[in-house]
């Protein structure tokens, strides 16, 4: 069992590591902070801590890239579809465990990159049918979001399909994100599992994953747009084998 003083230090050094992610990238706090600090306390509480950090992190990085109209409007679907998934998800985030999903969110993320990698693999299914895959892609990453606080792969795969620019990537995702988390965060206060108390934690991370993040825009500024998709399929395979060993690691443990 981690002493105060340490679980302190370790959240510190996780909410930084993964906000300055998630600034180079465009998206992976949720990603990056809840398995980690799940694995030091357990995934209720990761949820509840990262929730108003996840809600900044995700209007800076909607905004940084202008543009919103051209970027948003197209796709305004998406986080409706979003929304409903994460209603669904966070009832079951309050009654079930994550582990199964969680599983499943890792297999996901390397089928995604698999996927990408393969020379002349055929995305057209998706681009014929547009609407259809956009409603599937919303509602999964919804649920996801709702129940281990990551609606990332469902989404990779139907923006890589589509071959949206970084910046419209970035935006879209991270509107998707913000309405998935305002959903949860309302969804937790009515069943009173956030309440007042948790505000002062949620804020003194939340100034810490700003500050990380502005360092991570700044680096992902000089990327070029291949280096930036180089760099997604990198993190989301580094994600994937982090869920993947933290309940290998719960497994063994047991």
């Amino acid at each position: 069992m981690l002493d105060d003083h340490l679980l302190l230090a370790l959240t510190l050094v996780l909410v930084g590591f993964a906000a300055w992610v998630h600034g180079f990238i465009g998206i992976g706090f949720p990603l990056i902070s809840t398995p980690t600090l799940a694995a030091v306390t357990d995934l209720k509480t990761a949820v509840v801590l990262t929730v108003i950090p996840n809600i900044a992190l995700n209007t800076m990085s909607i905004l940084r890239g202008g543009n919103l109209g051209a970027s948003l409007l197209p796709h305004w679907r998406l986080p409706c579809y979003v929304l409903l998934g994460s209603l669904v998800g966070t009832h079951f985030l309050i009654g079930i465990p994550g582990a199964p999903l969680k599983i499943l969110l890792a297999v996901m993320m390397l089928v995604s990159v698999a996927m990408n990698r393969i020379k002349g693999f055929d995305w057209g299914f998706i681009r014929r049918s547009p609407r259809t895959w956009e409603a599937v892609a919303g509602l999964t990453g919804g649920l996801l979001s709702g129940t281990v606080n990551v609606s990332v792969p469902p989404l990779a795969i139907y923006f890589m399909a589509l071959g949206l620019a970084p910046t419209a990537t970035i935006q879209i995702f991270n509107l998707c994100f913000i309405v998935g988390k305002l959903t949860q965060a309302g969804s937790l206060a009515a069943a009173g599992e956030i309440g007042w108390s948790d505000l002062p934690g949620n804020l003194g991370l939340t100034v810490l994953a700003v500050g990380a993040l502005l360092l991570g825009m700044r680096l992902q500024a000089r990327t070029s747009p291949a280096q930036y998709r180089k760099y997604l399929n990198l993190s989301l395979v580094a994600m994937a084998l982090l869920l993947l060993g933290q309940e290998g690691w719960r497994a063994l443990a047991r």
